[in-house]
């Protein structure tokens, strides 16, 4: 029976392994799919329950008390605070690592084959005109293309913990961006673009990305609450990710012991890959 979702059969190309096939079935239909492709983004209203909110909220906001003012933080006071490596920092967010229908929609637009990352960013309530500009996640792309380039697709999902609304200010994104080699917005630029579009959230829900998406946040107001998301990212499995250093890092790293226990389909997706 046709359930609309979307089912991809893979085969691995790898010889040694003896040509494996993976079967992907995204748990979305076609048409979200090619919005996803077309657009650059996909809304996902409602993907966590609120208990897992809850929870998840509480453990980035610990995680930024106790990250605050320390070296390599990537803090503002009263404005926010950016988190890096939460795999390794508490295993209430290890629940995400097999997070449907994300994984599978990664898995069918990327490749079978992915590792994921999870960071989280906070602003503080109460101060007006916190905002981030115009921004994608994968400035490397030269123009022209060359022959041999190897585009770096990576899919990354905002899930919000808090409410968005205009106090907090919304996320606003140039459709199709993802696509555009010629398009040159200035550091800093916060202000309006043709096509952009506008969006609001509520706790749980989220939005799937592009990594080439340009984005950028509309400034809160003085009544602004906290605004807090966790950003998953998922990354061809051939692609590494070095954050030079940057964040606090964790004290004794989680994903190491999760790695030893899990299975090969869990230390794949916490980033073991071997040509």
């Amino acid at each position: 029976m046709d359930d609309g979702s979307v089912r991809t059969e893979f085969l691995i190309n790898d010889q040694s392994a003896g040509y494996p096939l993976r079967v992907i079935t995204a748990q979305v239909g076609a048409a979200e799919i090619d919005h996803l492709v077309r657009a650059g983004h996909l809304v996902l209203r409602g993907l966590l329950p609120a208990a897992s909110v809850a929870r998840l909220r509480e453990r980035v906001r610990d995680l930024a008390r106790a990250e605050e003012g320390r070296p390599g933080a990537e803090w503002v006071a009263h404005e926010s605070i950016y988190l890096r490596g939460l795999l390794d920092k508490s295993e209430e967010f290890h629940q995400l690592l097999r997070l449907e229908p994300v994984l599978s929609i990664a898995r069918t637009l990327l490749g079978p084959q992915v590792w994921i990352d999870l960071e989280a960013r906070m602003h503080y309530p109460g101060t007006a005109g916190i905002a981030v500009p115009w921004h994608n996640h994968l400035p490397v792309i030269p123009d022209p293309l060359p022959v041999f380039f190897c585009y770096p697709h990576q899919l990354h999902c905002l899930i919000y913990l808090d409410r968005v609304s205009t106090d907090e200010g919304a996320l606003l994104v140039l459709p199709g961006s993802h696509t555009r080699t010629d398009l040159r917005i200035p550091l800093g630029d916060r202000s309006d673009h043709a096509g952009q579009v506008e969006l609001f959230f509520e706790p749980g829900d989220a939005v799937i990305v592009h990594g080439g998406l340009w984005h950028r946040t509309a400034p809160s107001t003085a009544d602004a609450e906290h605004r807090t998301l966790l950003l998953l990212g998922h990354v061809p499995s051939w692609i590494r990710n070095d954050t030079g250093g940057r964040g606090v890092p964790a004290g004794e790293p989680l994903t190491a012991a999760l790695a030893r226990t899990g299975d090969a389909e869990l230390r794949e997706l916490l980033g073991e890959f071997h040509w």
